[in-house]
């Protein structure tokens, strides 16, 4: 069996590799030069590290804590000695991946209708399936929102990151240290210039650059599921209320492997999966609040007003029921998720 599979993030290389160590070729095309070009916070929670490398040298700083503000007012200051995640260097980490695989750069596929081609027109060839990794790239405006970053000087605890709520807003800004300073954005259900106005108040030393991408935050696209030929970003694997990607799009990359190594439909063993449910359970909450069943101010309240490690369970997907109920109320939980 050969497998295609279409852009080289976290997603397309990771299914790569667990292809190739089930002895099935696979071949990886970027259209872009080098990977780990989007921009992000590069932050990546723990749980992967079995599963692709993850080398010293494409880590910046280990997190062990995180403070949590509302409307600029520090809620929750948590630290410890347990490890929680990670700052990556993210093109580092994705370059060591795909040093294990084969990947064709400067390669754009165009996709008219169900046929595959490459730039020059001819077709894509050779392949028993295609699957499609494109990130964000693939997806609508409705399936996204914005978000802005700008990087600075500023020197951030390595071991720390920040979360800022807003009542106004559905979404958050974050600063996440760097290597040589700070990392300090915003995303949400709001205009480019609204955001840049919110994160006025956060941003902090000089300014060295800034960039901005849109973030899937609708959930899984269940039609794209059944479909069984997307995986990462490109089918909606980003956790909806922390807009974490790269862990997830990673996890939707080994079900893909083990769907195709064992011949069952993608679909069955990503929805076995805890991380579907809880990035279904997640978006259920955005629609929520766009829906008008909790107000953004009532959500911000929620999330900075319950216990810290509730809430840190529920950031990163590791959560059941019980912390759901735990955490919106019966009540509450009757009109999101019935």
């Amino acid at each position: 069996m050969r497998i295609a599979i279409i852009g080289a993030g976290p997603a397309g290389l990771s299914l790569a590799y667990f292809l190739k160590r089930s002895g099935i070729e696979a071949e990886v095309f970027e259209s872009l030069n080098r990977p780990g070009l989007k921009p992000c916070a590069w932050g990546l929670i723990t749980g992967i590290e079995d599963l692709v490398p993850l080398r010293k040298e494409s880590i910046i700083s280990e997190i062990k804590g995180f403070r949590i503000y509302l409307n600029g007012k520090l809620v929750f200051d948590v630290r410890g000695d347990r490890k929680l995640g990670y700052i990556i260097d993210k093109p580092r980490f994705l370059e060591d991946i795909a040093s294990e695989v084969e990947v064709r750069y400067n390669s754009h596929v165009i996709k008219r209708g169900s046929e595959y081609r490459l730039q020059d027109g001819s077709p894509l060839k050779g392949y028993d399936r295609v699957i499609e990794a494109t990130g964000h790239y693939s997806l609508g405006k409705e399936h996204t929102i914005p978000a802005i970053q700008y990087i600075t000087d500023y020197q951030q605890d390595p071991e720390i990151v920040e979360f800022y709520f807003y009542s106004g807003l559905l979404g958050y800004a974050w600063v996440f240290p760097d290597r040589n300073g700070a990392k300090i954005g915003i995303g949400g259900w709001a205009t480019v210039d609204t955001l840049k106005e919110l994160v006025k108040g956060v941003l902090k030393g000089r300014v060295l650059s800034f960039h901005g991408a849109r973030v899937a935050d609708v959930g899984i696209i269940e039609e794209r599921l059944k479909q069984g030929n997307y995986i990462g970003e490109a089918l909606g694997t980003v956790l909806p209320l922390t807009g974490e990607g790269i862990r997830p799009s990673i996890l939707s990359a080994w079900a893909m492997a083990e769907a195709i190594k064992e011949g069952k439909p993608f679909e069955k063993v990503f929805k076995s999966m805890k991380i579907y449910s809880a990035i279904q359970y997640q978006a259920k909450i955005i629609k929520g609040v766009k829906e008008g069943k909790i107000s953004t101010g009532g959500l911000s309240r929620v999330l900075t007003s319950s216990d810290p490690d509730l809430v840190f369970k529920i950031a990163i997907g590791e959560f059941g029921k019980l912390d759901m109920l735990k955490l919106v109320g019966r009540a509450l939980y009757d009109v999101l998720f019935r």
